[in-house]
């Protein structure tokens, strides 16, 4: 009875302690975080790696037509020259459609992976009569015999991603030059080649005779590349049409897709980017950034990592505060109601337990999946703890009725890691069910020890 008095004195006082304990315990779970964080940025740092080596990002811009232009300014300079200035007209097509069929797969270094494609891409449009600009100052002299298609991409290093050349028809028949780098192209493009597109790309001599009806277009493009498919919607009515085998597409950009349809075996999607929508005139002179000026709208599909252990073991940490406390104020419970003392080390011991859980699923989870590693470092952790406190307790009973609170308390972080969306939701309900069973558990201990003695003096007396 003296023991069972000094417990009731002390439930109290040890409730307090093991909520001290429970944010004691966060900062080692945080560290942990911070493990997780240096793992992921290592992972992208390799994703990367592999990306580039296959092509990167790949952003599509174009195809635009660039006419190289001599613009007389009307203004002299000392010696009574003319001053002229070199540059180049850019114009969009009057109808784009875009056909990309993409085929994914998954390449590994050492314990990371990174998603890559190759694509099949088909640009078809047209194009209407070309028009010189007209100044309000100055003349503009149209150099059409030099005029270029042009394809841009993200930058350099992106063209490595081309697989094949560029296959280009022009009214149904195939042109016979070659598309070569836009910076190789020859020198008399403008004056002594003195104007530069400022954009990465491809680019085919296409000369214009503005007299002529405008024309139309096919170009296949065979392409590989890594993490994202972009595209810019240069014409004046942009479609895109896009089909993969990747389940679980992320659709960025400026526009989404009006239409698409996602399964298991991958999805399809279409997109429609009318003139206005754009934000991009049908000609203009180009500014030192041509590719920044395109793909400031361009829009397209991140291909989303699915197996990502990290994201998942973050979202566990957020709840960390709140698991540790629940597993915690489970161990106090059974205490307070078979009156069988714990010491605090032993919720040390407990506790610590629950910390090293989420490190050694994020070892695991790099090697064998997230899945498979919360199922096996979960398992080893409850039934650590259940032995635990039957051994504390001294009671079978009671280290089973621990093993199922545990095994509860680790289903209910499972679900949150899994339930992205109702996570907060979930978390908030369960905190306020485990304080709710607390005090109706602890409803009638004597957290004074005012009741307890007397009873003993009673049994005394």
């Amino acid at each position: 009875m003296q023991q069972r008095a000094a417990s009731a004195r002390s439930a109290g006082l040890k409730l307090i302690l093991v909520g001290c304990l429970a944010f004691v315990l966060w900062i080692p779970a945080m560290l942990v975080y911070t493990l997780v964080w240096d793992r992921s940025s290592r992972a992208d740092q390799v994703t990367a790696e592999i990306f580039q080596t296959v092509g990167g990002r790949q952003n599509i811009n174009g195809p635009i037509i660039l006419v190289p232009v001599v613009i007389d300014t009307g203004e002299t300079d000392k010696k009574g020259a003319a001053i002229k200035r070199s540059t180049a007209v850019a114009y969009t097509p009057r109808a784009l459609e875009i056909d990309a069929k993409v085929d994914t797969e998954t390449r590994k270094r050492s314990i990371f992976d990174a998603t890559i494609y190759s694509a099949d891409i088909q640009l078809s449009g047209k194009f209407d009569p070309l028009q010189a600009p007209k100044l309000s100052l100055g003349n503009v002299e149209m150099n059409w015999g030099q005029a270029i298609l042009v394809i841009g991409f993200g930058n350099t290093s992106d063209l490595k991603g081309l697989r094949d050349d560029p296959a280009l028809s022009v009214n149904g028949r195939r042109a016979t030059a070659r598309f070569e780098p836009v910076n190789d192209l020859p020198a008399a493009l403008g004056d002594n080649g003195a104007y530069s597109v400022h954009m990465a790309g491809v680019g085919i001599p296409m000369p214009i005779n503005p007299s002529r009806n405008g024309f139309s277009f096919d170009l296949n493009l065979k392409l590989a590349g890594g993490g994202s498919l972009f595209f810019s919607p240069v014409g004046e009515e942009t479609t895109l049409v896009m089909n993969a085998d990747w389940p679980a597409p992320g659709f960025q950009g400026e526009y989404l897709p009006t239409n698409h349809d996602i399964t298991d075996a991958g999805f399809d999607a279409q997109w429609r980017v009318p003139y206005l929508g754009r934000n991009l005139p049908r000609s203009f002179f180009i500014d030192g950034n041509l590719g920044g000026r395109l793909s400031v709208n361009s829009f397209g599909v991140e291909f989303v990592a699915t197996k990502s252990p990290y994201k998942s073991v973050n979202r566990a940490l957020k709840y960390a505060l709140m698991f540790i406390g629940v597993v915690l104020l489970t161990f106090f419970l059974i205490e307070a109601i078979i009156g069988v003392r714990a010491h605090p080390a032993q919720y040390i011991l407990l506790g610590a337990a629950q910390v090293i859980f989420y490190l050694m699923t994020l070892a695991l989870a790099e090697q064998i999946g997230f899945d498979k590693a919360f199922l096996i470092t979960a398992a080893a952790t409850v039934t650590l703890s259940g032995f635990y406190a039957a051994s504390v307790f001294g009671s079978r009973l009671y280290g089973f009725v621990a093993f199922g609170a545990f095994s509860s308390a680790y289903g209910l972080i499972y679900l949150l890691m899994k339930a992205e969306d109702y996570a907060l939701l979930i978390g908030s309900t369960t905190a306020f069910a485990a304080i709710a069973l607390t005090m109706y558990i602890t409803r009638n201990l004597d957290w004074y020890g005012v009741a307890a003695p007397a009873a003993v003096n009673k049994e005394t007396s």
